[in-house]
């Protein structure tokens, strides 16, 4: 009995629930790049080497859509379904998909694979988990299935029936989960459809609904009222709904009259091209305009935005939305000069606060660190401010690219494939698992530190 014990606490403490999602996600990424690897994955036997399988692999597995190679040119049917399902793996969680099927065959779900789901959904608590999860499958299906079937629709004019039917089914489940691959073929992502509002809007819709999460989606569907609301939701809701006018307000000035980009295109087009691109800089990585040609403004506030990322619970990146909005009520509160946050009736402890702070700082450090380690790889070859552009890409997994990918060496995509893996597990949940679980602190009031700032 002492002996089972004794395990049992080892596990305890070895396989704590951030572990187990990011061991599924390694073991996720690894089966990824074998089957990458193999010779009918690729029309040219021998053509993709281990790295840009790794990486290819972890980029799918974490939704982020950079690419070294052109899906279309490079990869088989079977090379494009591997992916595929990477993508859907990733965007779902292994941990949710697992636990579905243990509902569904109503096998009992232990409490540490309770709290790997919690993790998994960035869920505070466990609270109708198993409803939650099936919530979830449901509204994945659903989403990607309606996404298919008019994206096949508006691909139709363009392509024979089973290459419309294959594109609308993988472009909706990458827009979805926010992962910016395609499968056009040309290497220039979507383009080619920059005067297609019809296949535009359809992907912007996806993509906005994968990015604000499952919960927020699952609430205005079931309450149907703002005052019932989860606090969550009324957060990320306003602030989806401002990053989104901010982005297409600043994209549509910054790029109105330049040629290489919106210069021209119709009003009505310029809108909708402005109004994609600040949705899919949240997360999505798909581009219907030259990324590289756009001003310093409009790649600045691209940056931004990446950032900034997607929604908690949701299948997108960066430092999430709830995290800003966090940052902001705090600045404004302080300046202020007020002790207590209060947002919906409710005050913001100190617990969060710190939280956020940390999250931040932890961003902000792998950008750093991660930028000085690209710059060492490329020697000078690459402008630093298209280094920090791919960096950011890839730790807020959004995919989008200003053409670098490609040219990149072996020790520079290594970096963004580390990046990659800890934008998609968070950088919080991330270096927290490698630390050791603190222990209860003694009851003792200390008094208060006057430190200078």
């Amino acid at each position: 009995m002492d002996t089972k014990r004794f395990v049992k606490n080892i596990k305890d403490r070895v396989f704590t629930p951030i572990r187990l999602v990011m061991l599924s996600f390694f073991v996720i990424i690894a089966v990824g790049t074998v089957l990458l690897l193999m010779p009918f994955a690729t029309k040219q036997q021998g053509s993709l080497s281990f790295i840009d399988a790794l990486f290819t692999a972890t980029s799918a597995t974490c939704v982020t859509g950079l690419s070294v190679e052109s899906l279309h040119d490079e990869f088989t049917v079977f090379g494009q379904i591997v992916v595929l399902l990477l993508v859907q793996l990733g965007g779902l969680g292994f941990m949710t998909l697992t636990s579905t099927v243990y509902i569904l065959i109503r096998h009992k779900i232990s409490l540490r694979k309770r709290l790997s789901m919690r993790e998994d959904l960035s869920q505070p608590g466990m609270a109708d988990l198993k409803k939650l999860t099936l919530d979830v499958i449901k509204l994945t299906a659903t989403a990607e299935l309606t996404g298919a079937v008019l994206l096949a629709i508006g691909f139709s004019r363009y392509y024979d029936f089973g290459t419309s039917v294959w594109y609308g089914i993988f472009h909706s489940v990458t827009a979805f989960c926010n992962a910016g691959f395609d499968i056009v073929s040309g290497s220039t992502s979507l383009q080619k459809f920059y005067s297609d509002p019809y296949i535009l809007i359809v992907l912007a819709l996806l993509i906005i609904i994968g990015g604000i999460g499952f919960v927020v989606v699952s609430d205005v569907f079931r309450v149907r009222s703002w005052r019932k609301f989860k606090l969550h939701t009324k957060i990320v809701l306003p602030m989806t709904l401002a990053l989104i006018l901010v982005g297409t307000f600043s994209f549509l000035v910054a790029e109105y009259s330049n040629p290489a980009t919106l210069g021209k295109m119709s009003l009505g087009d310029k809108f909708v091209n402005a109004f994609f691109q600040s949705v899919t800089a949240r997360t999505a990585g798909f581009a219907s305009i030259d990324q590289g040609a756009m001003t310093d403004f409009s790649k600045s506030m691209t940056i931004v935005l990446m950032f900034v990322g997607a929604c908690p619970g949701g299948t997108g990146g960066g430092i999430k939305t709830t995290t800003l909005f966090v940052l902001l009520v705090t600045v404004y509160a302080t300046i202020r000069q007020k002790r207590e946050i209060i947002i919906d009736m409710r005050s913001v402890g100190r617990e969060t606060l710190a939280k956020a702070a940390t999250i931040l700082t932890l961003a902000l450090s792998v950008a750093v660190l991660s930028l000085m380690g690209l710059e060492i790889c490329m020697q000078g070859s690459v402008p630093w401010s298209e280094l920090m552009f791919e960096q950011v890409s890839a730790y807020a997994t959004v995919g989008l690219s200003e053409g670098i990918t490609p040219s990149l060496n072996t020790g520079a995509k290594l970096i963004l494939t580390l990046n990659m893996y800890i934008g998609r597990i968070g950088s919080f949940g991330f270096f927290m698992a490698f630390s050791s679980t603190a222990k209860a602190q003694a009851h003792v009031k200390y008094p208060e530190a006057g430190i200078i700032l």
